[in-house]
């Protein structure tokens, strides 16, 4: 049991870097939704994690003791993903909670040239060098801080955004799920649901300052060429009703798709291990 909770405890934390009410309504089209997912940066993002993956999983094997363990390790996780399946999912869950005036606020927003900006900016997350040239950076913030006036602003659109809360409802969401799916595999062991139960309730306390303090950095890398009164105006966005829907219908897509994929992920696990 040691062996499992250890090897989904490294697939959590590889995960978790990648890395934020209900309208059922037919009238939205898949055109429609492929068009925000489009224009949000979504599917390029989505796209991009078996790269991105792949660069996490070298980094981590300059540091990693067992050779042979990591390379399975990373086969396993690797194999469990697909993009296809994790957008279809992501489709399914904005149109049941989106309806045809709040779609079209949001795809009016995407169309802005700040919006553009934006997310072009947001797009360096799908990099593979990603992760690497975010540590190069914030080693350099140590050397040369930003001015209080950029510290402000960041913390603002942090804040304003919700973007903590709404990455650790979509982690935890994903956890639930990888952590149901397990308990699944062995329904008799009561020590392993027990164990699991335990983890997940310290995870969602402990997690949370640690989310916090990276998506403030983060936000310091990827909004770099965003001026502060650029990044004051993507706050007042999600202080509005459209922002709070983007967000939440956004996140809460892409937390079904990872939920789908933890779930998969767990199977695997569960396959290689018995």
């Amino acid at each position: 049991m040691k062996k499992v909770t250890k090897f989904i405890g490294r697939c959590i934390i590889l995960a978790s870097l990648i890395i934020t009410t209900s309208y059922a309504n037919n009238q939205v089209s898949d055109a429609q939704i492929y068009q925000l997912m489009d224009k949000s940066g979504t599917t390029k993002i989505i796209e991009g994690l078996p790269l991105q993956i792949q660069a996490m999983g070298q980094q981590m094997a300059l540091t990693n003791k067992d050779p042979v363990e990591h390379k399975n390790f990373m086969q396993v996780f690797t194999s469990s993903l697909n993009p296809d399946v994790m957008l279809r999912q992501m489709l399914e869950h904005i149109k049941k909670n989106v309806s045809p005036q709040e779609l079209q606020h949001i795809l009016t927003w995407l169309d802005s040239d700040l919006a553009s900006r934006l997310i072009k900016a947001e797009l360096q997350s799908a990099d593979p060098k990603f992760q690497q040239n975010l540590m190069h950076y914030i080693a350099d913030l140590q050397t040369t801080p930003p001015a209080p006036a950029r510290t402000k602003a960041i913390l603002n659109y942090v804040e304003s955004s919700q973007v903590v809360e709404q990455s650790l409802k979509m982690i935890m969401s994903m956890l639930n799920n990888m952590f149901a799916a397990l308990k699944a595999t062995q329904p008799e062991n009561e020590e392993l649901a027990a164990t699991l139960d335990a983890q997940i309730e310290q995870m969602a306390v402990s997690m949370k300052p640690v989310m916090e303090q990276q998506m403030i950095l983060t936000s310091y890398f990827i909004y770099r060429d965003i001026s502060e009164e650029d990044l004051t105006q993507y706050s007042n966005f999600y202080k509005q009703e459209t922002g709070k829907k983007y967000l939440s219908l956004m996140v809460g897509a892409i937390g079904d798709g990872m939920s789908e994929w933890g779930a998969s992920l767990v199977k695997k696990i569960a396959k290689e291990k018995s």
